[in-house]
């Protein structure tokens, strides 16, 4: 679980995973296309990937194959 500077716990983890080079940005692009964005440290809005998989491990958001439509 990740920790907050006082100590406390967030109720988050970190999930770390090995993809292919040009994945995380693909990702990203895809998370913000769906409406799951943040604000980075430069302000801008971007894409988060985490807030995606949040919604598609709670059922909110469906993963289907692009090959087969559904």
């Amino acid at each position: 679980m990740s920790k907050r500077s006082d100590g406390s716990r967030t109720g988050r983890r970190v999930f770390a995973c090995r993809v292919a080079a040009e994945t995380p940005a693909v990702v990203e692009a895809l998370a913000k296309e769906l409406g799951c964005i943040r604000i980075n440290g430069d302000g801008e809005i971007v894409g988060a990937c985490g807030v995606m998989l949040d919604r598609i491990a709670s059922g909110q958001l469906k993963v289907t194959s692009a090959e087969t439509g559904g």
